[in-house]
């Protein structure tokens, strides 16, 4: 116990530095501007765009915490991604190159292609078949396991954040309310490189015999003499997806869940294929394949499901209630159905404007939740009256909508000239 805790405190201090590495910051640059790019919609359909800053800060900070779990994790499994090299020879991070090459070049397909799990099983198939490029396969899948079972919390706690309302078009017609979720944390991580040392190791913390977890195959020298060396590398960890048929937390939740088992599976995997080689290519087919499998039933789901924000036969179906304002003051929830105010019934947005015209001071709304229970709200405000419950509705016909396409420009180019050769 007190060897990983001196482990522990060097992880600490070697993250706190990772902070302002330029590559680091560099990435956090890129979640700025990523984010900023979807300021336009927020704009539209909130009234006002949500701060750029906080946003960012908040990433880092979630990302903060996933990078110290993630190091912590990586370290306990003994994960190198490189294969053996002398002290003071080879390159620390030429295996995560390789990955960010290939996932650079994937991502012109389709730009959800950046992930990891394809590059990464892309990079580890090359080095099993071919023996090129010269990484630790095991280890690399095994990085690839962790980083997804990290961002299964990461969407757990802070993916449904700043979730943006929207009217989205399927792919059958029909347009319903829904919500378009957009997270991306930079992660300082901390991974081991190992090196044969020909010479004094220096200060160094021995570590037990049945460590490390998973092992690199193919070594059966002296482990006495094997260095294990923590190495930065700044990640980039997103998650965007959209809620039609539960609300932001509830889809977060099962998308989590689903990582998470992913995960698990492929880092098993790993721990097997360190000691059955084999298995090392079931490990790699498995993490972009089921990956994959993940994204595709994950959309299904939702283009194909029943929509919670799909505008109601009687009554208003409420999508987004904005903070401050009486709707959310007294408790009114996204997927509630507001049936009548103050005995009146209601079936139109402008039914409700006309009735706040007068600015009452006291109201209360019949409404159905979700799941079909009937409750009454109220509210009151005798100094000022009230002139709005400050919520979004889902409309009948609405005239602004987003139309979902899952398939990247690169790709519809493509088909496009198929088509015109034919």
């Amino acid at each position: 116990m007190l060897t990983f805790i001196k482990v522990s405190e060097m992880v600490l201090v070697s993250i706190g530095s990772l902070l302002l590495n330029p590559l680091f910051l560099l990435i956090v640059g890129i979640a700025y501007f990523m984010y900023g790019k979807g300021s336009d919609i927020e704009e539209r359909m909130l009234g006002y765009k949500i701060s750029l800053w906080e946003k960012t800060k908040n990433s880092v900070l979630a990302g903060l915490l996933g990078g110290v779990l993630g190091s912590s994790i990586s370290v306990f499994l003994g994960i190198t991604i490189e294969q053996f090299n002398k002290a003071g020879s080879g390159s620390f991070s030429s295996g995560i190159l390789y990955i960010w090459i290939i996932a650079l070049l994937l991502s012109l397909i389709n730009v959800r292609y950046l992930c990891f799990s394809y590059a990464g099983g892309i990079v580890a198939l090359m080095n099993l078949i071919f023996g090129f490029p010269n990484i630790n396969p095991i280890g690399i899948i095994a990085l690839v396991g962790i980083l997804h079972l990290i961002e299964s919390l990461l969407i757990w706690i802070d993916g449904y954040s700043n979730a943006v309302p929207a009217f989205l078009k399927r792919k059958d017609g029909s347009v319903v309310g829904g919500y378009i979720m957009n997270r991306i944390w930079p992660l300082p991580m901390m991974i081991l490189f190992a090196a044969l040392m020909t010479g004094g190791a220096g200060e160094s913390i021995p570590m037990p015999d049945w460590w490390p977890i998973i092992r690199q195959p193919g070594f059966d020298g002296d482990m006495e003499n094997l260095m294990y060396i923590l190495q930065p590398i700044p990640v980039m960890l997103g998650y965007g997806d959209m809620a039609i048929t539960n609300s932001p937390a509830k889809r977060c939740k099962y998308s989590a869940l689903r990582l998470a088992a992913y995960s698990v599976i492929l880092i098993l995997l790993t721990a097997i294929a360190s000691k059955l080689h084999l298995f090392a290519y079931a490990a790699a087919v498995f993490a972009p394949l089921g990956h994959e499998l993940l994204i595709i039933y994950g959309q299904k789901e939702e283009e194909e499901g029943k929509a919670l924000f799909e505008a109601a036969e009687r009554g208003l179906k409420v999508l987004f209630c904005r903070k401050g304002f009486p709707g959310i003051k007294m408790s009114l929830e996204p997927g509630d159905t507001i049936i009548s105010i103050n005995n009146m019934r209601i079936d139109s947005e402008g039914e409700l404007s006309d009735f706040f015209r007068s600015y009452p001071t006291y109201i209360w709304l019949d409404i159905v939740k979700s799941n079909g229970e009937k409750k009454t709200l109220e509210y009151k405000d005798y100094e000022k009256g009230i002139s709005s419950l400050g919520v979004l509705i889902v409309p009948r016909s609405p005239e602004l909508y987003l139309e979902i396409n899952n398939t990247s420009k690169l790709a519809q180019r493509i088909k496009g000239l198929w088509k015109g050769k034919k």
